[in-house]
């Protein structure tokens, strides 16, 4: 109706449900898993660094943050989750096994080195900084995954890497994300097998390929010669094909690089050694300096003492000093100058579009998403039976959510999970409509934006879901979630047929 105010986020519907479930629920578990929901809900979102150990994952939650704050050295605070959130009092609060919490300062901007107790006796550690990006969204760093497994270990969770205690941290934290980027560093095969594996060893979580992005880390290891975001372009979309459903996109990135560039450490006296590198002009010399980081700190014609050359090799190592030693040639000086052409090389932008544009753009649906799930399995607990029958009642309210057809994107979230699951096989021209679908803000872009060419798109989009979902072979559940996806595209050609007209 003209005049009608519009409809409250969909997050907020759902939150609306956990606070009217709260009124008729007493203390147990069922009480206190829908106040975990409603917190959740009214949090940012929170997005998930993991990977293999060494593979760069506090390199990129540096750059991500646009400072130097997460631990990158083999340390106390590498091996416990880390999670970033907003606040005005920049501290570290360390949360032991045991439910305590210890207060640390910050260390000059950084994590400190100690964190007060064996890291064993750690749950986890939350960061406050008054970071802008951490406004609307809250960043979780893990520990490392190991990728070596025995030859004779069978389960999904050894094979994963998860069966120690800082794996099943991860695991957790994995769990309980909103969004996953996954760091995969280049040929090793164990780490893409791993992130196949989380989906099934996951499969209560909400997570799908349209909130989870792997990203191929320490590109610049391909080639000694020429960008490597070039040579890593047929691996990421190999990767991509290997990992459809699992994953929406793969992104190669140069970690290193991409943290210099953000996180405000290269400075103008930096800017002046690059030069003083850069004076080194003969090919020959060059190629014999930066053969190695050996080669680097004990080449002699360098007139750069060792430390100033230490510190270069930290923020750029070898291929990012051969970037700076190009840029000087062509005329690069100040730090500012440097900083864009490093911005560049490390081919963070479309990494960062994700984040900031469609994962914080998507934020509502995949909370709301997340909040769904955990509600119907809240409904189901048995565990609990002072609150059986108002757990029950969440059951209906939860299917009229679901089928409004004004949250058709919830559903096709569902579709995606699915596919991430392991519960719907699919052939890769539907499984590249659900990723298409799911991964944007807007899902008519799937389609494009010339009203007659959408038009068309989304009819033909329509037919081939009818025609798979109508087939005799399909479960209930495949035919169910088939719909889904059909009427998408079917709401999607009666809005560029209204433009038509």
């Amino acid at each position: 109706m003209p005049g009608s105010p519009p409809p409250p986020p969909i997050s907020s519907r759902i939150r609306q449900l956990c606070d009217d479930a709260l009124e008729h629920l007493v203390p147990g578990p069922g009480r206190t898993m829908a106040e975990q929901i409603s917190a959740k809900l009214a949090a940012p979102l929170t997005i998930t660094v993991a990977g293999g150990v060494s593979s760069g994952k506090s390199t990129l939650v540096n750059a991500l943050l646009g400072q130097r704050i997460a631990a990158v050295d083999a340390g106390e605070c590498t091996r416990v989750v880390t999670e970033f959130r907003y606040g005005a009092h920049e501290r570290a609060e360390v949360i032991g096994t045991d439910g305590s919490v210890t207060v640390l300062p910050l260390a000059r901007g950084r994590m400190p080195d100690h964190l007060g107790r064996p890291v064993e006796q750690i749950s986890s550690v939350v960061v406050y900084l008054s970071n802008a990006l951490l406004a609307h969204i809250a960043v979780v760093d893990t520990p490392g995954l190991n990728t070596v497994t025995e030859v004779n270990e069978e389960t999904t969770a050894s094979f994963l890497g998860v069966s120690g205690r800082e794996g099943e941290q991860t695991a957790s934290a994995v769990s309980r994300a909103d969004a996953l980027l996954f760091l995969l560093p280049l040929l090793r095969q164990a780490d893409a097998e791993i992130l196949r594996g989380f989906s099934k060893l996951f499969g209560g979580s909400s997570l799908s390929a349209a909130s989870a992005v792997a990203v191929l880390s320490k590109v610049d290891r391909l080639t000694k010669n020429g960008d490597p975001l070039v040579a890593a372009a047929p691996i990421a979309a190999r990767v991509a094909a290997e990992l459809r459903g699992v994953v929406s996109s793969v992104l190669p990135v140069v970690g290193l690089l991409a943290e210099t560039a953000q996180a405000a450490v290269f400075t103008e006296a930096d800017a002046r050694s690059l030069a003083t590198v850069a004076a080194v002009s003969d090919p020959l010399d060059r190629d014999d300096m930066l053969l190695t980081a050996e080669d680097f700190l004990s080449f002699d014609l360098l007139e750069l003492d060792r430390p100033a050359r230490v510190r270069l090799l930290s923020m750029l190592d070898l291929y990012g000093l051969k970037v700076a030693v190009k840029a000087a040639d062509e005329g690069a000086r100040t730090a500012s100058d440097y900083l864009r052409i490093f911005d560049s090389a490390s081919g963070f932008a479309a990494l960062h579009q994700v984040v900031t544009q469609r994962f914080a753009g998507q934020a509502e649906v995949f909370k709301a998403h997340a909040a769904l799930n955990d509600l119907r399995r809240a409904s189901y607990l048995r565990n609990d039976p002072d609150n059986l029958r108002a757990l029950r009642a969440l059951r209906s309210p939860l299917e009229k959510i679901e089928l409004d057809p004004a949250l058709l994107q919830l559903r096709l979230l569902e579709v995606a999970n699915a596919i991430s699951i392991g519960d719907l096989a699919l052939p890769d021209p539907l499984v590249s409509d659900v990723i298409a679908l799911t991964s944007t803000v807007d899902p008519r872009s799937a389609v494009g934006a010339v009203a007659t060419r959408s038009r068309d798109i989304a009819a033909d989009g329509a037919a081939r879901w009818s025609t798979w979902g109508n087939d005799a072979r399909r479960s209930p559940n495949e035919a169910r979630l088939a719909r889904v996806v059909k009427e998408a595209f079917e709401v999607m050609w009666h809005e560029f047929e209204g433009v038509q007209r």
